[in-house]
């Protein structure tokens, strides 16, 4: 088995960074300039590890009480009904992803507001030239361990804009409970389903949310199969797969979402059961924190923890997402950069 000793640990410390990364990219975007303007809606535009930043807030928006509808574009196109009213958040850690910079430039257009999160690139460029709003993020990481301050600086631009989706005390909270989430929890998980190959992922309600952030860091850490459940839809379709006993091929990943409504209690309850009749590895988490925003961001960080720590124990370099640049590739041939 290859050694990527150093890359685990180059990884674990980056994720060990997220309580600054919320400190500071709150208070950078809390300092861009206001437009002044009640917006009709907002749209959050980005991919990848970019992208899953516009689903935070969105989740983080469904879960508040601001009146104004907040939509997520993954694709190189706004959805037709976005008008000069509406807020675009265009987010590219890089600042060259060929998608949201198609997306900024016609929310320019079509004469949109419109702010940047990057740490440089075309947007950076298109976003002066547009007299816009930047958020500039740290360029010292991999897209996927700046989430903290991706989203943290999403939440500060928008707060500038005077759209609270959480509060300072929020912020705190959230800070405090990353300084209380360390390696040894995510060592732990890993150390209990290494030897599986397929992991389930089963989210409900908001923690939907946390149910596809673990599949994308097993994919992209761990290089490892994984399936995120998300209820209440996956209770009218892909629970019917547990009616079969498979196995033991699996580990189950099971949020407790018993405090986030009474479906989600009657799920959490009910998949567990199911979920031990399979005879497999079953671990429970209850993500930790004094508000929506501080549970879902500390559960990010015990992802990024459990998936690097199961890269190493399977010999895989947690580092290399090569394959991505194949697409990127395809598309510098299409001249779509």
């Amino acid at each position: 088995m290859v050694d990527f000793s150093k890359e685990v640990e180059e990884m674990l410390s980056l994720y060990d960074t997220f309580a600054k990364q919320i400190e500071e990219g709150y208070k950078k975007g809390s300092n861009i300039e206001p437009f002044h303007k009640n917006f009709r809606g907002i749209v959050l535009s980005g991919m990848g590890g970019s992208g899953v930043t516009g689903d935070y807030i969105k989740t983080l928006g469904l879960n508040s009480k601001i009146n104004i509808p907040i939509e997520v574009v993954k694709g190189d196109s706004l959805p037709s009904w976005v008008n000069k009213d509406y807020l675009v958040v265009a987010i590219s850690y890089s600042g060259n992803t060929h998608e949201t910079l198609s997306c900024a430039r016609e929310a320019y257009n079509i004469g949109a507001s419109v702010i940047a999160i990057t740490s440089g690139g075309k947007l950076s460029e298109l976003a002066k030239e547009k007299g816009s709003p930047i958020v500039y993020i740290n360029k010292n990481y991999y897209p996927r361990t700046a989430i903290a301050e991706l989203v943290s600086s999403t939440l500060g631009a928008l707060k500038a804009q005077n759209i609270n989706l959480i509060k300072e005390e929020d912020v705190n909270d959230a800070i405090e409970v990353l300084k209380n989430t360390s390696r040894g929890e995510g060592l732990n998980i890993a150390n209990n389903i290494s030897n599986k190959e397929l992991f389930i992922i089963s989210g409900c309600g908001p923690y939907e949310l946390l149910a596809n952030r673990w599949r994308q860091e097993f994919s992209e850490n761990a290089k490892a199969l994984a399936k995120s459940e998300t209820y209440p839809e996956s209770a009218h379709n892909d629970i019917v797969v547990w009616q079969v006993i498979q196995k033991e091929k699996a580990a189950f990943i099971l949020f407790d979402s018993s405090e986030v409504g009474s479906v989600c209690n009657v799920l959490t309850n009910l998949l567990e059961d199911i979920y031990k009749k399979q005879g497999s590895t079953l671990i429970k988490i209850k993500p930790r924190g004094n508000n929506l925003f501080s549970r879902l961001i500390q559960s990010t960080l015990l992802a990024g923890y459990v998936s690097v720590y199961l890269a190493k124990l399977k010999g895989i370099n947690p580092t290399d997402t090569s394959i991505t640049g194949d697409y990127k590739k395809a598309l510098e041939k299409a001249n779509l950069v």
